[in-house]
């Protein structure tokens, strides 16, 4: 069912004190704000009725005292004050992408085409750029890092206008109206000389890994001690979190990571309920009691209706 369409406007108002109010100077000159908004296509609103609007709509029924229609107004027009209410508010930040919201947004950037959607998906879990949480990509150290040092070293290329820019060529190139060498070539060039100035100057980027606490079993049954001693640390790989020594390479100790939520099994109601992750990348709920007990699911328990696994 479509959204509802909404005309808002925003009215900022001059507004300015006396010079002396009971004998207190309190000159000076503040800007206020009025809103209000007329709804042009009610949409789902036509079939749900008011008392239900708050579990789905813009915070509630609409009614002419929360939403007001403005009045029609002059710029430069003098107004009487009748009264000012207060409210504090903090910025918030935008809602984490979820497949859909983030293929949504790909289209409307001009980025990728419905063949290349699904590879992007699958790539940024892959290589633990993002992780999923509740259904919603969250960035990895990993992938906080990489996108902090390609924007860094290559902006222009991280220019959504470059993204789509691209786009239009390749369809040019598919059209016959444009040579893919002269493309390349014009693309290529400065792109291999950018990146060799990168190669010669950068250093390599240290993630630094959550630490346990723990000193590295390993390295204490091989004899090392002090400063040659490695913690236990948890890093994330292509399969999700894993437990591994500080000092790798040199050393290579690992230990299967498990992240429990807090809950006990729903089928057999003796091991924990852990989050695992499929060789996609996908996040999905299992019984730490695995194999004896092969209870799985995608939903995490106590939230939404539970989906078993395949």
């Amino acid at each position: 069912m479509k959204e509802c369409i909404f005309d808002e406007t925003v009215i900022d108002v001059e507004a300015r004190t006396t010079p002396e109010v009971k004998g207190v100077h309190t000159s000076g000159v503040y800007i206020l704000r009025a809103s209000g908004q007329v709804m042009k296509f009610d949409g789902w609103r036509k079939v749900i009725p008011a008392s239900t609007r708050l579990l789905v709509g813009r915070g509630g029924p609409l009614s002419k005292d929360e939403e007001p229609e403005l009045p029609v107004l002059e710029k430069d027009e003098a107004l009487d004050l009748i009264k000012v209410n207060s409210e504090q508010k903090f910025t918030q930040p935008p809602a984490r992408f979820n497949e859909a919201s983030l293929i949504k947004t790909l289209e409307a950037l001009g980025i990728g085409r419905p063949s290349t959607y699904a590879p992007i998906i699958t790539t940024i879990q892959l290589r633990t750029y993002v992780e999923k949480l509740e259904g919603k990509f969250q960035p990895t150290p990993v992938g906080v890092a990489v996108n902090d040092f390609l924007i860094k070293n290559f902006p222009d290329l991280f220019e959504y206008s470059f993204t789509a820019g691209m786009e239009d060529q390749l369809d040019n190139v598919a059209n016959g109206e444009l040579e893919w060498q002269k493309m390349m070539s014009e693309f290529y060039k400065p792109f291999d000389k950018k990146l060799g100035e990168v190669e010669e100057k950068s250093k390599r980027v240290k993630i630094e890994a959550e630490k346990l606490g723990r000193k590295c079993p390993t390295c204490e049954l091989e004899g090392r001690r002090g400063d040659k001693q490695g913690e236990l640390v948890i890093r994330t790989g292509r399969f999700g979190k894993f437990i591994s020594c500080s000092k790798f390479p040199e050393c290579k100790h690992t230990e299967k990571y498990i992240e429990k939520i807090g809950v006990k099994c729903l089928e057999c109601k003796i091991g924990d309920v852990i989050i695992k992750t499929t060789r996609r990348g996908k996040r999905f709920y299992g019984c730490s009691r695995y194999p004896e007990c092969k209870w799985a699911s995608w939903r995490k328990p106590g939230g939404e209706k539970e989906q078993k696994k395949d």
